[in-house]
């Protein structure tokens, strides 16, 4: 359910689907699946969406015994936080179709396979799928995009719990080869985002950037005086006072921003308002911020309803890679440019400069001593 644009990870991933021509979809829901439905039915998607409740998290090959009660036919798979595009799926689903194998995996090269597991291929053919070790024996990685035919089913109802206590997907594909059964695999065309960690959600609006057309509301009302670069997305009921964006942008509806601004490779949701003389990049801000005069956003996600004071500096840049607190722990970014994470209705008063890399909790009030 994190933001995309104008719209979800989950939303992209159904409107990517659509575009394929795939009319039937299934999502395996959990905790807090109330969020999840309710989102579907708020949104149009003109789909047949069914949801399946998943009681127990017992891992990715659980998720899909659970699913094999509903599904009877080939089917392709996706865990629900990646980012792609829709010639990907279009070729993925075309090689699969032009294939006897049981199953297709989408794999990427990493610099880091040791932290994902690696998978093993000769040819078009998978050979083996490892897990995480100090020395993996290949680059490529899964991705969590799958195609399978119906018969696949057999196998990972058979999966046996793993060592960690979950049915393993890549154990039910192990399965398969050791049966000798074909599995395939296709290069992830690309760039493959797993929203894992909070930075990710800043590629993964960039990498959406990159797909958008040219679009500038009727309805909305850019001063003669600002600069529009293309491609930009206004939606209705913006207000651009001579100020300048950057391509490219994505500024939703009923968004306000005052003289002399720059928006700059940023998603900006709706009912943000932005005072003078302000400058956003490589940021999003989510629906309802604030953000007053002077005040420089970059490389941050600023989360819903904060507000953000005057002269405000979220610094980004570091000689040194910048560190990021994830589940009271310090982890290395491997980025020397990250500005901060707000959570909801955070509050930064003026003059206040916040480092590089900062996570501040959503309520939090933060003023200049």
């Amino acid at each position: 359910m994190l933001p995309l644009g104008d719209t979800t990870i989950l939303g992209n991933i159904i409107k990517v689907f659509k575009a394929s021509g795939i009319t039937k979809i299934f999502i395996v829901v959990g905790h807090k699946s109330e969020i999840i439905e309710d989102y579907i039915k708020n949104n149009n998607f003109d789909l047949d969406i069914t949801f399946i409740e998943q009681k127990e998290r017992l891992g990715t090959g659980h998720a899909l015994m659970i699913a094999s009660k509903y599904v009877d036919s080939d089917f392709l798979c996706v865990y629900g936080d990646l980012l792609f595009k829709q010639d990907f799926i279009d070729s993925l689903i075309s090689k699969f179709h032009s294939s006897n194998a049981i199953a297709i995996m989408a794999l990427t090269e990493s610099n880091t396979p040791e932290f994902f597991g690696s998978v093993l291929v000769n040819g078009e053919n998978i050979v083996g799928i490892f897990e995480k070790s100090e020395n993996p024996p290949s680059n490529l990685i899964n991705t969590g995009i799958y195609c399978f035919r119906k018969e696949s089913f057999s196998y990972i109802n058979k999966t046996q719990l793993s060592p960690r206590g979950e049915y393993e997907l890549t154990d039910s594909l192990k399965m398969m080869i050791e049966s000798g059964n074909k599995v395939i695999w296709i290069p992830l065309g690309g760039k493959w985002i797993d929203i894992g960690r909070p930075w990710d959600l800043i590629d993964a609006n960039e990498f959406f950037l990159q797909g958008i057309s040219n679009f500038i509301s009727k309805d909305s009302k850019v001063s003669s005086d600002s600069i529009l670069d293309s491609p930009v997305y206004i939606d209705s009921g913006v207000t651009i006072e001579s100020s300048k964006i950057k391509s490219p942008c994505m500024i939703s509806k009923n968004v306000s921003i005052g003289k002399n601004s720059i928006i700059n490779g940023s998603v900006i949701r709706n009912n943000v308002r932005i005072g003078i003389n302000c400058i956003i990049e490589n940021s999003v801000l989510m629906e309802g911020v604030e953000v007053a005069n002077n005040s420089i956003i970059s490389y941050s996600i600023i989360g819903e309803n904060s507000n953000i004071g005057n002269n405000v500096i979220f610094e980004s840049s570091s000689k040194e890679n910048i560190m990021f607190e994830i589940k009271g722990k310090l982890v290395d970014s491997n980025r020397k440019k990250l500005g901060s994470v707000l959570g909801k209705k955070v509050k930064i008063g003026d003059n206040v400069i916040i480092q590089p890399g900062q996570k501040i909790e959503s309520g939090k009030i933060i003023s200049k001593n």
